[in-house]
């Protein structure tokens, strides 16, 4: 009965620095699942939801100001966002769909929407994903959904694709 409590002590350690390392990657959930955090841990309980809100936050905050931009015909501010918000090996992939398409690689499209909203969508791997919906003026084209990958590192968005 002596050594129970300190192997208790140690396994629940062990768990914490598991969760620890597990976190930043999006998958504590799955180790929650299995039972290896701490009962009561406020870390494992509102570090995801920190994570979530970062990263909508910051996907719509790049929307936000890149749509403003283009909208005001200031292509020098929205290119400055692309370079600050963008992981730079993905802003290649961008401009090179752009040569082949004619569009804005951002916004899948050759005009400007009028607004739109970002829903997160999960994570995994190091990435997280959000879902971007872009609304037209006049409504006579359908809302665009856009699958836009950001890097858990860094912060910075690494794909954006049509939603499917």
């Amino acid at each position: 009965m002596h050594r129970a409590a300190p192997r208790t002590k140690r396994n629940a350690v062990v768990a914490g620095g598991i969760v620890a390392v597990l976190l930043p990657l999006g998958l504590a959930g799955p180790a929650a699942a299995q039972g290896l955090t701490t009962a009561g841990s406020p870390a494992a309980v509102t570090a995801p939801a920190a994570a979530e809100s970062d990263v909508v936050s910051s996907v719509s905050g790049f929307y936000d100001g890149y749509i403003t931009s283009l909208g005001e015909g200031d292509t020098n501010r929205a290119e400055k966002l692309r370079q600050d918000t963008v992981r730079e090996d993905y802003l290649l992939k961008l401009e090179q769909w752009e040569d082949r398409n004619g569009a804005d690689g951002v916004l899948r499209s050759q005009d400007v929407p009028v607004g739109f909203d970002v829903a997160y969508d999960g994570s995994g791997a190091g990435h997280s994903w959000t879902i971007v919906t872009l609304k037209w003026d006049g409504g006579d084209q359908p809302d665009t959904k856009l699958h836009v990958q950001t890097d858990l590192k860094t912060g910075k968005i690494s794909g954006i694709k049509l939603y499917e």
